[in-house]
């Protein structure tokens, strides 16, 4: 059985990358940064804090 456990929107405006971030226990979190690397490193820490 499958289960969805966040949901990740990016976004690049002009001269930053944007990211939506939703799970049920940290609820909506937005990270902005000048690179998609950046914006993704952030989440994916994010993340990690959140499911250890």
């Amino acid at each position: 059985m499958e289960e969805l456990i966040c949901n990740i929107e990016f976004d690049k405006d002009d001269d930053k990358y944007y990211a939506r971030l939703r799970t049920e226990i940290g609820g909506l979190r937005e990270f902005t940064g000048i690179s998609f690397e950046d914006v993704l490193n952030q989440v994916m820490v994010e993340l990690e804090e959140e499911m250890s």
